[in-house]
């Protein structure tokens, strides 16, 4: 099993490599002579077989020891396994060491290799594949722990193996720092931590949640019901180090690049949103879907209390605590930064509405066609739009008016902002796709139906879904087109000038070339009709004439 995931493991690192090597290939940085293909052709086979070689004898070495230490009565058995663990270590520790070995005097003679793509391809898919080997194999010896009692001592040798070469290469990363994947493994190692840290943090207290609510609501018999307990406790204490280590040593204090905003955003920040949104969700639904179809047994029903409840509580502490880190590297007044947290979280409520009103809109559709449906199913689907709409509606607003307040009172910061640019263009353009294609499905099931001699009720039956997104998608994009016409009209009004002037007492002014015949215009209408007009490099400076 072992070898079979590091063979994975390998494949996928050989596939990313040759990756990385295409694309240095063909920059022009590499093109530029025949001597920088070599070079990068060298270090991409070098640190591919170094990485091979480092399985083998990680996998070899923790045979071997396995097989030495006192105990071990079934030499018999193992055998294969030995002779298999002597030969990877026979034949890779030499290779090896002796291309560690240039490596090394490579890196101390060359400073352009430390730099070098190959060398942070190596030190990354080391760090990061030692890091997830150790700590899968020390999360199994835990749970091993936890339901039988006793430790595997297979999967602790492999785990020490492992993490002896995790900590080797760290120690190495420090002394010659791979330039190019120092934040990449540093922000690897942080999401890895923060996934292995939730998920045990969520099965732990949802276990703990789940054995209070049956012991008070339900009469169950638990086997072992501590295990249940303990196993997901054992991911906890595995990843929560790890994301200790990474990110609050390390990863948190690095600069504020587009790659930390990707995980502190993406995975932390939307990662713990999807977490409440879901979570609150399930309560919400639960709740209705009992209200709606009236069903007796609430004990029963419930069940899903624990684990939604869980998701509220986790998925709440880690978005909560990464806005934290979010507000501390902002400045005082309204950054980039504070434009992504509040434009992703206004686009994740609005498609949790967009979902609900969808959802609502399918129902009364199909309820118009005259399709038969159970009240049972009814009382769902009902429960399922309205959860949508009551928990994505107030979020979008939340954030979205936050968002228009902060552009009625800086308008060009606003609109001149990357980020409100992507939001708008990207929900217009998806919408409108969306509904492009619903009303093309539209006409086919139409134009279908008639030719068939079917036109009626099913088809409005049919064609429920398409017709529910064509006016979900149409409004939504609708709804974004004006507002970026808007936006376009204030920033450039169509007098051709440059919009209003947010300092109106501020002189000297500048003038863009091109402009300066408006420019005056408008300054006369203001009442300045006499200034001084100087040409400068970046174009005209106007100030106000004493004359």
């Amino acid at each position: 099993m072992i070898i079979g995931i590091f063979g994975l493991l390998v494949q996928l690192a050989i596939i990313v490599g040759i990756v990385l090597l295409i694309v240095r290939l063909s920059s022009g940085r590499d093109k530029a002579t025949s001597e920088g293909v070599g070079v990068a052709i060298r270090r991409f086979f070098v640190y591919a077989i170094m990485l091979t070689m480092l399985i083998l004898v990680g996998i070899g070495v923790a045979g071997l020891i396995e097989a030495a230490l006192p105990g071990s009565n079934e030499l018999t058995d193992s055998s294969t396994q030995t002779a298999i663990s002597i030969a990877f270590v026979i034949v890779g520790l030499p290779v090896y060491v002796g291309l560690a070995l240039y490596t090394r005097r490579r890196l101390r003679d060359d400073p352009h290799e430390q730099r070098s793509l190959g060398w942070a391809f190596y030190l990354t898919v080391a760090l990061i594949g030692s890091l997830l080997a150790s700590m899968s194999l020390v999360g199994a010896v835990l749970s091993g722990l936890a339901d039988q009692g006793k430790i595997d001592r297979t999967l602790l040798i492999h785990a020490a193996v492992w993490t002896t070469i995790w900590a080797w290469h760290w120690w190495v990363s420090r002394v010659r720092e791979a330039k190019r994947s120092t934040e990449i493994h540093m922000l690897l190692g942080s999401a890895v931590g923060l996934i292995w840290t939730f998920v045990g943090a969520f099965a732990t207290i949802a276990a703990v949640l789940t054995t209070i609510y049956d012991g008070l609501f339900l009469v169950l018999i638990l086997d072992s019901g501590i295990s249940q307990i303990l196993r997901p406790l054992s991911v906890l204490i595995v990843g929560f180090p790890v994301w200790w280590w990474y990110w609050f040593r390390h990863a948190r204090h690095i600069p504020r690049t587009p790659w930390w905003l990707a995980h502190t955003l993406l995975l932390g920040v939307l990662g713990g949103a999807v977490a409440v949104i879901t979570g609150t969700g399930v309560v919400l639904y639960g709740l209705l879907q009992w209200i709606l179809n009236d069903l007796s047994s609430a004990a029963a029903h419930f069940t899903f209390l624990p684990g939604a409840v869980t998701g509220v509580l986790v998925g709440g502490a880690v978005w909560t605590y990464h806005a934290s880190v979010l507000d501390g590297s902002r400045e005082r007044d309204r950054s980039e930064i504070g434009r992504m947290y509040d434009y992703l979280l206004s686009g994740a409520g609005l498609v949790v509405a967009a979902g609900g009103v969808t959802t609502l809109i399918v129902t009364v559709v199909k309820a118009t066609s005259g399709t038969t449906i159970t009240s049972s199913s009814s009382g769902n689907v009902l429960a399922a739009a309205i959860t949508l709409i009551v928990i994505g509606a107030p979020l979008w607003w939340r954030y979205w008016s936050t968002i228009q307040k902060a552009r009625a009172q800086d308008p060009t910061g606003e609109l001149q902002s990357i980020t409100r640019r992507i939001y708008i263009v990207v929900l217009f353009g998806v919408a409108a796709v969306i509904a492009v294609i619903s009303l093309i499905v539209i006409l086919f099931i139409f134009f279908q139906n008639i030719l068939d001699g079917t036109l009626g009720s099913v088809t409005l039956d049919n064609a429920a879904v398409p017709i529910a997104l064509l006016l979900t998608a149409g409004a939504l994009a609708w709804y974004h087109f004006a507002v970026f016409r808007e936006d376009r009209k204030t920033s450039l009004p169509d007098d051709g000038t440059q919009g209003p002037d947010p300092h109106p007492l501020a002189w000297p002014r500048p003038a863009s070339r091109g402009s300066l015949e408006q420019t005056l215009e408008s300054l006369d209408a203001m009442g300045h009709g006499h200034v001084i007009v100087t040409t400068t490099a970046e174009g005209y400076e106007i100030t106000p004439s004493s004359e």
